[in-house]
């Protein structure tokens, strides 16, 4: 069988998609008005082929726009995920989005003084998203899957996060059936206790796991490596899990460098999440007391953060650190001494 599709198929595959009232038709339903409007093709190798042709015929026609990354590559030939009909927008675009039939949800759209196009059509890909789902009980997902899913771009809701779209009583993640979910820390299980000891680098992370997984009787089930400045980004998955462990069921206990970026990734990891305890491993900080600073006059300690997190005391048994502008860096102290800390850390901290 030709490949070709007939005109009057063409012609009641347009007929069909208009009589859809839908500004947006995902494939899926484009197949199924294709197998109703071209019953002959059903089964036939031709099909999809007959179907992208009439596709492309009515796209130039004007009667569909055809998406210009969402393409579905994995057939051949390659298949729009979805196509948008211009004349199901409504009349008079220059309000449009006071007049559209919104559904309950977004009915708060429909007083915005103004909207741009590319949000207007967002809004009503998320409007189509709501009615074809409303029946379903839906699994709640990472948001960049349910972006991909509605949008066929993983990063649009994270665009739309940062606009006015998104605030109280408009759009929101649980409206969407979907959750922001941090980095997760890299961890590695070193024991059964509830604790973990985070360290700021990466070296540093290596031994520890090696060394407390060799060791007894110390209580840190884990250790997590902060990446450095990143951690605050990633402290929230801590909640959700812990290498493979589930959530963490103790205390998150920080160590990094001593400069103005170690104390200030701490302390802003304390501020992200109230799920997450982080404190400061006080016996591993106390280590660097008396050790010679590095990088002298390098450093601008003004403005530095950590006094009240890492303790007035300690803070100024450092203080001759900061006066000579420099650092001490967590890979000076040595690895037995973190041993030490995890065998009586409660003691330590």
């Amino acid at each position: 069988m030709t490949s070709t599709p007939r005109r009057s198929e063409t012609a009641a595959l347009r007929d069909a998609i208009l009589d859809t009232g839908s500004v947006r038709i995902e494939f899926t339903a484009l197949w199924r008005l294709w197998c109703k409007v071209a019953p002959r093709f059903v089964g036939d190798p031709a099909q999809a082929t007959a179907l992208h042709s009439a596709l492309l015929e009515l796209s130039q026609d004007a009667v569909i726009e055809l998406p210009k990354r969402a393409w579905d590559n994995s057939t051949v030939p390659a298949q729009p995920r979805f196509v948008t009909v211009p004349a199901a927008r409504p009349a008079g675009r220059g309000r449009a989005w006071c007049v559209f039939p919104w559904r309950a949800e977004l009915g708060w759209v429909a007083s915005l003084p103004t909207l741009s196009d590319v949000l207007f059509e967002d809004l009503v890909t998320i409007n189509d998203w709501l009615g074809r789902t409303e029946a379903q009980e839906l699994p709640v997902v990472p948001v960049r899957y349910r972006s991909a899913e509605i949008f066929a771009r993983e990063k649009r809701l994270d665009e739309l996060e940062r606009t006015k779209l998104f605030g109280a009583e408009r759009l929101s993640l649980s409206l969407l059936a979907c959750v922001r979910i941090a980095p997760p820390v890299p961890a590695a299980v070193v024991g059964t206790g509830a604790d973990v000891l985070v360290v700021e680098n990466s070296d540093t992370y290596w031994v520890t796991v090696d060394a407390l997984r060799n060791a007894r009787g110390h209580a840190i089930g884990a250790v997590c490596w902060g990446s450095g400045k990143t951690f605050p980004a990633q402290v929230s998955s801590l909640a959700v899990d812990v290498a493979g462990q589930g959530p963490l069921r103790g205390t998150a206990w920080y160590w990094g460098d001593f400069d103005p970026a170690g104390t200030s990734t701490a302390v802003l990891a304390t501020q992200v999440t109230r799920d997450v305890r982080v404190r400061p491993a006080s016996g591993l900080w106390a280590e660097m007391v008396g050790l010679a600073v590095q990088e002298a006059g390098e450093f601008n300690w003004s403005g530095a953060v950590g006094r009240e997190w890492l303790g007035p005391e300690l803070w100024d048994r450092l203080e001759y650190v900061r006066s000579a502008h420099g650092r001490i860096a967590q890979e000076l102290v040595p690895v037995d001494a973190v041993v030490r800390w995890a065998a009586d850390h409660h003691s330590h901290c």
